[in-house]
């Protein structure tokens, strides 16, 4: 069978519908059962937050932020968090399942995960930041694990926002020692 180019993204096209459309036509190329596209084609889990942070001057913030696990088959779920004025939930699912994909593709035994808070850190202080990652993982802490869910950095994150995570993450599941 030749190769089908999926058609481009459009700027307001629906990402987990692009996502979904790509998936249709590889499991249609594939013969992929029906039992496996109807697990494969809806996410896990999804979790969506509400982040109240103490900004700078004082007054109260509330972020929105998002943690979507694919797919669990392969092993613990993998992925990233993105900070980034423009994210929703529609595209942390579509995130999220191409993650599952690329795991899949390369045989590594993990699944497929994306978190997402929409802010924008370009106008954000250190401090203003590192509330808002404490917070966002002190309201992931049950959904986060080695042997569960494993975070990583994405779009507006990186190691110094994985640090924040990784320290709070201990204190929220009373590891003081890491």
């Amino acid at each position: 069978m030749a190769y089908i180019e999926p058609a481009p993204l459009k700027d307001k096209e629906n990402p987990f519908e692009a996502m979904m459309s790509r998936f249709h036509v590889a499991a249609q190329i594939l013969g992929l059962e029906d039992e496996i596209y109807n697990v494969l084609k809806n996410p896990a889990r999804q979790v969506i937050v509400s982040l109240p942070v103490t900004m700078d001057d004082g007054s109260i913030r509330v972020f929105e932020g998002y943690r979507v696990i694919h797919s669990t088959i392969l092993g613990p779920s993998k992925g990233g968090i993105r900070f980034d004025p423009h994210v929703n939930l529609d595209e942390v699912k579509a995130l999220a399942a191409w993650m599952t994909w690329k795991c899949a593709v390369v045989d590594i035994p993990y699944g497929g995960a994306k978190g997402g808070v929409t802010c924008n850190p370009r106008e954000m202080s250190a401090g203003e930041i590192e509330r808002l990652m404490r917070a966002y993982t002190q309201t992931m802490a049950d959904v986060f694990g080695p042997d569960k869910d494993i975070p990583a950095p994405d779009m507006g994150t990186g190691p110094r926002e994985m640090a924040w995570l990784m320290d709070q993450y201990s204190r929220s599941v009373s590891y003081p020692h890491l």
